[in-house]
């Protein structure tokens, strides 16, 4: 199944209700998020922002499905992801998530063109039909030149640009980018933020930027702030909404 078509900017595409997570280290239990509330709206980018340690990567991780909670529930678009089960939840992330990793994850042995292909590869699409749409996408964010390259041959920038690509190719409901300028000098940093509002941000699409990085929060369109595993306040830029 694939990710809903229709215009639903500004409605609810992703819903926390009550998400706990606890880790146990050395036999003693620590919970990690308190019962956290938030909604993510499509056709915005929202920003997960706060100190290292508050929670923000293993949210995100829960909202992905590639971490259970202890309780609470999250929808994606009206989809109830607790009563997937594993292999469905396996199914629906592969249909309908995006991941940007924070260590890109790029596959030393494979080129540009195959690293982006991947999760066409994975759903059963033939290689010849998933490259091709890859070697388009590469032409988005600027590196169809470098499509035959390895990623050891690109700069750190231009193997963010072909993480994007990779997480946009299956065409996602929710693309989630964890700290994605970190390793990236200003210009860069803002060279990838454009490239994100420019080929993620979509009215049928959710984006969730984790980001330590103040200098790319005018970009946003909704920062949410997190402390201690909460969520202590969300702030809509009204610059934004007024434009």
């Amino acid at each position: 199944m694939r990710a809903p078509k229709a215009d639903h900017a500004g409605v609810v595409a992703v819903s926390c209700r009550g998400i706990v997570k606890d880790v146990v280290s050395g036999g003693t239990r620590t919970r990690i998020l308190h019962g956290i509330d938030l909604d993510v709206l499509a056709g915005e980018m929202t920003f997960l922002v706060g100190p290292s340690g508050c929670g923000k990567t293993t949210l995100i991780s829960i909202m992905a499905g590639l971490l259970p909670g202890e309780a609470g529930a999250i929808e994606l678009f009206g989809s109830h992801l607790g009563k997937l089960g594993q292999a469905g939840m396996v199914r629906f992330r592969g249909a309908h998530v995006g991941i940007v990793f924070q260590k890109l994850n790029l596959f030393p042995a494979l080129t540009v063109t195959e690293n982006v292909a991947i999760p066409l590869l994975v759903q059963g699409e033939r290689a010849a039909r998933a490259e091709i749409r890859a070697n388009d996408l590469l032409f988005e964010v600027g590196l169809a030149a470098h499509a035959g390259m390895y990623p050891s041959q690109l700069s750190v920038g231009e193997q963010e640009r072909v993480a994007i690509a990779r997480a946009l190719i299956h065409e996602p409901a929710l693309v989630i980018c964890d700290e994605p300028t970190a390793a990236l000098d200003m210009a860069s940093g803002y060279g990838v933020m454009q490239l994100l509002r420019g080929v993620a941000v979509s009215r049928d699409r959710a984006v969730i930027v984790v980001t330590h990085d103040n200098r790319i929060t005018p970009f946003a369109d909704r920062i949410a702030h997190m402390s201690d595993g909460r969520i202590t306040r969300v702030q809509a830029r009204l610059d934004r909404e007024a434009a």
